[in-house]
């Protein structure tokens, strides 16, 4: 390679005559060092390296995966499964499509690497980004073919990288979510909670990846997996009872946070990302220096065009304009740096920190104009503010599962519900864990999840002598209009504050980060049983 490729100079006019503007410029891209780049796919890579084969789980899941058969239309997405009855008329096809040898061999794999729970010798996710580091083993070579990898382009770019395998995870989602419901019907609840939580066990495992992308499906996986896990005990509950306090008890021990795999204040911001946009500021701009127009003008149609590549050529015009305006070498490594700094200092800081109610620096780039100016940074760069969300929703959502397990686990050995949550500890958790959405007490504690069984404990609620009314709870879902359930003392209610951090008694509940003010977290009866229950009594889900 030639020094003057090297500086990303332009082929000699004399040379290529008829070539377009557009294809020399693509051309550049094409020919810019390989050494620099994989210098930064390398550093990512790097962070996987040490992983032994025998603790590898990818070779196992994506084999299983290459020969899976994509589920029904009925229960093609993982919340369509999880909805879907054995009661429903496309249920015999579910059921049929997840008892195939193909679908059985996934489930036999996800079994297989989350069952090891101590954290030096659990399995891990470690297939390396790009096709470089895959290897031409006729086992490597089937999963390219299959679409099981991560594509990172070429010249391979962290900040294009595609996740081809996310998606067919989703297809596993679905698998879990059917074979759940299958074991339940068949009276095995033991059987649905065990699959349910090596699903979450295994998003666990696509948390430690490295990308922003696959940390969001990470906590969206596992925020699904738990709350069906409390669907799946909630129906049993309602029904036959078969669950026993020792095999709650089994789950909530594998459901532990910080003495167990999950342990979520483990779970790191995303490194690739912020690696992909230092990869872009070393290839884009020179040391010091300005945006190089030639390189920058093609990369960047590429990046803006990963998703559609039909939209290549059109957004090349497009980005010769931003090259004018872009910030040289220092703005665009100041922005980074900026952005890093203020997701990783909120990331290990609690929510009720004062400097983390300041707004995002994210922020500063919300006009259009802003953001091309460091269009390198904020193209590059996902808005991580979501990861924030979810990581606190996967908190209340598993906090919320222990103790309602817990309640059921109690009732199951005593018949009766306890007068108070603390009657949980320790027989079936360790000590009470704070609401996530409340704020700190004196000595800087979060009180508990809050639980009541209505008529016994709401007659404060109404006035002396009054029959006590069911308590009726109304609940907010995209997925369903008009939601409600009036319980009576034969159920108990577990929610926490929410988003506006006051006790409502859960008369109204939107389980979002975000909801409005006077609705609070339902976790019991979880949200998805209830939704279910109207969808069937309407008629909307035959």
């Amino acid at each position: 390679m030639t020094h003057a490729y090297a500086m990303g100079a332009r082929p000699r006019r004399a040379v290529l005559p008829t070539l377009s503007r557009l294809a020399i410029l693509f051309a550049a891209v094409l020919l810019a060092p390989q050494a620099r780049a994989d210098e930064f796919v390398n550093r990512v890579n790097a962070y996987f390296a040490d992983v032994r084969p025998d603790r590898r789980s990818d070779p196992i899941i994506l084999a299983s995966l290459s020969a899976m058969e994509p589920p029904p239309a009925g229960v093609a997405k993982p919340r369509q499964a999880a909805l879907v009855p054995a009661s429903s008329a496309m249920w015999s096809e579910a059921a049929a499509w997840a008892q195939k040898p193909t679908q059985v061999a996934v489930l036999e794999a996800l079994d297989q690497v989350t069952q090891e729970t101590d954290q030096r010798r659990a399995m891990v996710f470690a297939q390396p980004y790009g096709l470089a580091e895959l290897g031409s083993s006729p086992e490597q070579i089937k999963l390219i073919a299959a679409g099981l990898y991560t594509d990172l382009g070429d010249p391979p770019l962290l900040a294009t990288a595609r996740h081809l395998y996310l998606p067919r995870f989703d297809d596993m989602a679905c698998l879990v979510n059917v074979e759940a419901t299958r074991r339940l019907a068949a009276g095995d609840a033991a059987g649905a909670l065990d699959v349910l939580t090596d699903w979450v066990y295994f998003a666990r495992q696509i948390a430690d990846r490295e990308f922003y992308a696959e940390k969001s499906w990470a906590f969206e996986a596992m925020v699904g997996g738990i709350e069906r896990i409390r669907d799946v005990t909630y129906q049993d509950f309602r029904g036959g009872k078969t669950l026993t306090a020792d095999q709650l008890k089994t789950v909530i021990d594998r459901l532990q946070d910080e003495r167990a795999l999950l342990t979520i204040s483990k779970i790191q911001l995303p490194r690739a990302d912020f690696e992909g946009a230092s990869q872009l500021i070393a290839s884009l701009i020179a040391p010091r220096g300005r945006v190089k127009p030639e390189l920058f003008s093609p990369t960047m149609a590429r990046l803006a065009s990963t998703q559609r590549p039909l939209r290549l050529f059109g957004e090349a015009a497009r980005w010769d304009s931003v090259a004018a305006i872009h910030v040289d070498w220092y703005g665009a490594n100041e922005a980074l740096d900026a952005l890093r700094s203020d997701y990783e200092y909120r990331w290990t800081h609690s929510r009720f920190d004062e400097n983390v109610s300041q707004p995002f620096v994210v922020e500063r780039y919300r006009s259009p104009v802003v953001r091309d100016a460091v269009a390198i940074v904020t193209r590059s760069v996902p808005d991580m503010r979501e990861l924030f969300k979810l990581r606190l929703e996967l908190t209340v959502e598993l906090a919320g599962t222990r103790d309602s397990m817990g309640l059921v686990g109690f009732y199951a050995e005593n018949r009766a519900y306890p007068l108070d949550l603390s009657a949980i500890r320790p027989r079936f958790v360790t000590e009470l864990e704070g609401d996530p959405f409340a704020a700190p007490g004196a000595g800087g504690r979060q009180p508990p999840l809050i639980f009541f069984v209505p008529i016994r404990d709401t007659k404060d609620r109404f006035p002396p002598r009054a029959t006590i009314p069911p308590h009726e709870i109304s609940v907010i879902v995209a997925d369903a209009p008009n939601v409600a359930i009036a319980l009576r003392d034969d159920q108990f209610v577990l929610y926490s504050v929410g988003a506006d951090g006051s006790k409502q008694w859960a008369d109204e509940a939107q389980n979002t980060t975000d909801a409005p003010a006077g609705r609070d977290y339902l976790l019991w009866p979880p949200v998805l049983s209830i939704v279910r229950e109207t969808l069937v009594q309407s008629g909307d889900l035959k």
